[in-house]
């Protein structure tokens, strides 16, 4: 499904992949396992990570992998890429955990978030665990996969150091995209590659997969910060704006920084105790100006990017199954459904 069918299409990219994920091969296999390691002898961390498992989510990382591997034709899951989607699962949530207490987000997912509800430090400690959970599935698998989910955590740490406030440091296109390209895709990317390797696909095409599942979460990172600016709490889950508060560096608010708005100039400025109504301007220049369009035209190149990438992955592979091609390409559509 390419972009242009995405839009011409009588049915869309989200009803497409409900559809297909509701079906998934191996999918509530994952989550079976991801369920099982979230027990611990200590009742607090079992309590705050079933919490967050939870409070649900798309499942985005685990579903890329199982699709990606049907795709290559690995029509039914293999216990090592069940482990492989469970661990990285795993490694999301605890990032999630840490986001929480490093933003001190008051919500997730449209509930309390566990920062919130079981306060700072027992969440620190079941991110951890979580953490080491994800690394005792790895840990079954072959080099390969221990270390690229070595390679994936490192970016992941990396991202998240570097991701420090405007006010703090100039930041332009290239670093947020570095951020970016490490904070959010690079489990993308070790969800493409793995499946690649469990498929038996040559190093050209597992090199391959991993520019599509990076550019994808590239794509992914990026729409994230556009809807900060353009949904509304109830889709969010979460306040709008608080990008904008915070003073990340994200896509958007580099792109409204070089764009000259008198303005974003207050990025530079270290935050008051009261930004509500230098959020509410904020957001109301960006919805009526051209830098979301301009962040949408970013994204639009990334998601092309993992498309091209997955067509010539998929011309190296025989054994590629083209429903499933299509249905990974769904989550690529869907992507730039959610921009539209």
């Amino acid at each position: 499904m390419s972009n242009a069918l995405a839009k011409s299409s009588p049915i869309s990219a989200k009803e497409i992949l409900k559809a297909a994920i509701a079906e998934l091969p191996g999918l509530k296999d994952v989550e079976s396992l991801v369920r099982a390691k979230l027990g611990s002898e200590s009742p607090q961390l079992t309590n705050i990570a079933s919490y967050l498992f939870e409070l649900g989510g798309k499942r985005m990382r685990p579903v890329l992998t199982l699709m990606t591997a049907q795709a290559l034709g690995m029509t039914q899951p293999s216990q090592p890429l069940i482990d492989v989607a469970a661990g990285i699962e795993l490694i999301h949530m605890a990032t999630l955990l840490h986001d929480d207490i490093i933003d001190k987000s008051p919500m997730r997912r449209h509930h309390t978030s566990p920062f919130v509800k079981y306060g700072g430090d027992d969440t620190l400690l079941t991110g951890d665990f979580l953490l080491t959970r994800a690394f005792s599935l790895c840990a079954r698998l072959d080099r390969f996969i221990i270390d690229r989910t070595e390679t994936a955590c490192i970016a992941l740490t990396e991202g998240e150091i570097d991701e420090i406030p405007l006010f703090r440091k100039k930041h332009d296109l290239e670093s947020s995209l570095s951020i970016s390209r490490k904070k959010t895709a690079a489990l993308f990317w070790l969800a493409a590659i793995s499946a690649g390797h469990l498929g038996n696909c040559s190093p050209n095409a597992i090199e391959l997969l991993g520019t599509f599942g990076e550019s994808l979460g590239i794509a992914f990172q990026i729409l994230d910060d556009i809807l900060d600016v353009t949904s509304t709490e109830d889709l969010l889950g979460k306040k709008s704006g608080l990008d904008l508060i915070e003073r990340k560096p994200s896509v958007v608010n580099v792109m409204w920084l070089q764009s000259g708005s008198e303005l974003a100039k207050r990025l530079l400025i270290e935050p008051n105790t009261d930004e509500s109504e230098f959020a509410q301007a904020a957001l109301e220049e960006l919805r009526g100006g051209s830098v979301v369009e301009s962040a949408k035209q970013l994204a639009l190149q990334f998601t092309d990017q993992a498309l091209l990438a997955l067509d010539q992955a998929i011309a190296m592979t025989p054994s590629a199954q083209p429903h499933y091609v299509e249905l990974l390409k769904a989550v690529v559509a869907y992507t730039v459904e959610r921009m539209e």
